[in-house]
């Protein structure tokens, strides 16, 4: 490891965590004398990667990190990174896998691995999944700013599926506190008898959720004693994939 490289690298960590900090704090921060801190500061400064605030005497990034980030995010592809996780959960645990991204105010599939199980309903690449009783729907749904959530379901059409189909805007919100509590959204016979989805939510660099991806089987395939293992290999391939996509782990906007 080049050890300025890696003291300049966190020294724009520094500056991301505090907003503003002087020579003599980040240089504390490093633990190295300021004079030391000042050459690493000057450097990030003539490629604009810092800019220092001329009244405070303060450093904070530079407008170069804007143009980076806008190139990362251009390059950003959630089906490319997504699918060698998919692929590997599919693997694992045999059972369908679909990845799901939200997007005016629906949930589409973006991928799927469909197993050769015989289900009677598997998710298709665009098809829109139904935000009352999916588990992917569910799932974003329940992280989402309680104001979006009040306007989505203003005017939403409860569709029934089956006898097990959530109905009504109260008894939905109601089941969001369970599902963020335990990390993962269920569909138990909600939208095919038969049939059982789970999902977990993706983060994003920003820590928003954007995507959710969800397994589903027969109820024979996910129950209570496998629904375990299940859990646990879905939510792990979720927090790879947010890794992936930037997302720091326990970092909230």
């Amino acid at each position: 490891m080049i050890q300025s490289l890696d003291r300049a690298m966190t020294i724009l960590e520094i500056l991301e965590n505090r907003g503003m900090a002087t020579v003599t704090e980040i240089a504390a921060e490093l633990d190295v004398n300021k004079s030391t801190a000042s050459r690493l500061l000057e450097t990030l400064k003539a490629h604009d990667m810092v800019r220092l605030n001329p009244a405070s005497k303060k450093y904070m990034l530079g407008f170069r990190i804007l143009y980076l980030s806008e190139g990362v995010k251009r390059n950003l592809n959630i089906i490319a990174i997504g699918r060698p996780y998919l692929l590997k959960l599919y693997n694992d645990l045999g059972d369908s896998v679909h990845l799901c991204t939200f997007t005016n105010d629906s949930v589409y599939v973006v991928d799927q691995i469909q197993s050769n199980k015989a289900y009677s309903l598997s998710a298709n690449i665009g098809m829109e999944e139904p935000l009352h009783c999916s588990s992917v729907g569910k799932c974003i749904l329940a992280n989402l700013n309680p104001n979006k959530v009040d306007r989505i379901l203003k005017d939403y059409d409860f569709e029934v599926h089956t006898a097990n189909t959530i109905t009504n805007a109260d008894d939905l919100k109601a089941s969001f506190v369970k599902i963020r509590e335990q990390g993962y959204a269920m569909d138990d016979e909600e939208v095919a008898l038969g049939v059982r989805c789970i999902a977990a939510p993706i983060y994003d660099y920003r820590g928003n959720i954007k995507y959710s991806l969800g397994i589903s089987g027969t109820i024979g395939s996910i129950n209570e004693q496998t629904q375990t293992r299940y859990v646990s290999a879905l939510t792990n391939t979720c927090a790879q994939i947010s890794k992936a996509l930037g997302y720091k782990r326990g970092y909230r906007p």
